[in-house]
């Protein structure tokens, strides 16, 4: 039985199910098709219809909670159900190193620092493939800031540069917009650290925390190179 906040109604609910397969490895992204992604070991993978807002609520049976909800599949119409949990101990180990303020390279202690820009993954250098990759998934962005990735298509633009990480679009209000970046720029350097990469990018981030001030390079689509200071926030959760 999975429960959870289904569709952030602000109530618990219950899928049934049974478990169909154990250690699975799965791509998993965030709802209405974001370019981030993350790659999870060891799942356990139900038949019950997890979806959006399930997520952090408990997988359980018979002998109590085995599982934390974590990811589903959009089971459309005639669709089987798929949905993922992190076994209970690998959760419950994760959880105590939290309370122990034992942070390391896979658990950040506090909120994510938060710049406000989405880009694709990977370790391809070259952002017209990064572009290539936002076409194909059907994601992207514009010039202009969004609310959400919901709806982007890919920039019809991007920066002259042979190196460095796309920038799919820009969350209006965030750090990186009120700067000045947009949608089909190029992030160069962070701190002057070059970065040629979305997921280099993910990982010098990771070094910084909200309120820290960094200086970030890109060129945008019309080829001009800024470098500007930007004060990260606090993100969401991940």
């Amino acid at each position: 039985m999975a429960l959870g906040n289904a569709g952030g109604q602000n109530s618990i609910t219950a899928a049934a199910g049974q478990v169909t397969a154990l250690n699975q490895t799965i791509t998993a992204s965030d709802e209405a098709g974001s370019t981030n992604s993350e790659t999870l070991h060891g799942m356990i993978q139900v038949n019950a219809d997890i979806v959006a807002g399930d997520s952090g609520g408990p997988l359980s049976g018979p002998g109590g909670v085995v599982g934390m909800d974590t990811a589903g599949n959009d089971a459309g119409y005639q669709q089987q159900a798929v949905g993922f949990a992190i076994p209970v101990n690998t959760a419950l180990a994760v959880a105590r190193q939290i309370a122990a303020g034992q942070a390391s390279s896979v658990v950040a202690i506090g909120y994510p620092p938060f710049l406000g820009i989405f880009v694709g993954t990977g370790s391809d250098s070259s952002p017209q493939d990064q572009a290539q990759q936002a076409q194909q998934s059907g994601s992207g962005g514009s010039q202009g800031c969004s609310a959400s990735n919901a709806g982007l298509i890919a920039p019809s633009a991007i920066a002259p540069v042979s190196s460095g990480v796309l920038v799919d679009g820009t969350i209006c209000g965030s750090p990186a917009a009120q700067a000045g970046l947009t949608g089909g720029s190029v992030i160069t350097a962070i701190n002057g650290q070059s970065v040629g990469s979305p997921d280099q990018l993910s990982v010098v981030l990771a070094q910084f925390r909200p309120g820290d001030t960094i200086s970030v390079t890109w060129v945008s689509p019309a080829g001009q190179r800024t470098t500007s200071s930007i004060r990260l926030t606090a993100g969401p959760p991940q």
